[in-house]
């Protein structure tokens, strides 16, 4: 039920460090000078993995680069590790779930219309339906409780509360329906641990 898992797309079993503890040793430089290398040496990422991040970052403006391999961080865009495609572009792909999740650590209660309410951006929309799917299954893995139970036949949806509040980074449903958490580094299981 719970191992070693890192968040991302890898494979469940994997331990290989990705964007996020990349972008956790650029940040630690601040605006000092450092390189592909020297982030290779601070995370244990992949070297490939690295270069393919940093060739993101620099058209997106987030690092810049400097002669004999150098780079240095010039927008700090906070915690999240920026999620850039190769053009330097915003990915949205995943940013509903990330939009669903903050929601929910500020809101005190919720029903899935306030969620794809207040998760809804100019960049990225949210369904109620998507909103829904993800509460579902957080309540089935022990991070939410029903606090007022639906009545479809009153068009009333369910009101949550988020009962495990395990960090910044969403939980993340697998093809499998199990949840992983990568705050925790834990899977779930619908039906256990609650």
């Amino acid at each position: 039920m719970s191992g070693a898992r890192k968040a991302g797309r890898r494979p469940a079993g994997s331990a290989t460090p990705g964007r996020q503890e990349i972008w956790q040793a650029i940040r630690s430089h601040g605006g000092k000078v450092f390189t592909a290398e020297m982030l290779v040496t601070a995370t244990g990422a992949d070297r490939k993995t690295t270069a393919d991040y940093l060739r993101c970052l620099v058209p997106g403006k987030v690092v810049e680069a400097l002669d004999e391999g150098g780079f240095r961080l010039i927008d700090d865009r906070g915690f999240h590790a920026p999620r850039l495609n190769r053009a330097g572009q915003p990915v949205t792909q995943g940013a509903g779930v990330e939009n669903l999740w903050r929601s929910m650590r500020g809101l005190a209660e919720f029903s899935p219309r306030d969620l794809a309410a207040h998760s809804t951006t100019t960049d990225v929309e949210v369904t109620e339906w998507t909103a829904k799917s993800y509460c579902q299954m957080l309540l089935k893995t022990g991070f939410l409780r029903v606090v007022q139970k639906a009545e479809p036949s009153k068009g009333r949806q369910a009101v949550y509360r988020l009962i495990r509040n395990s960090g910044p980074l969403p939980p993340q449903i697998q093809r499998v329906k199990h949840v992983f958490d990568p705050n925790t580094q834990q899977v779930h299981v619908p039906g256990g641990g609650r």
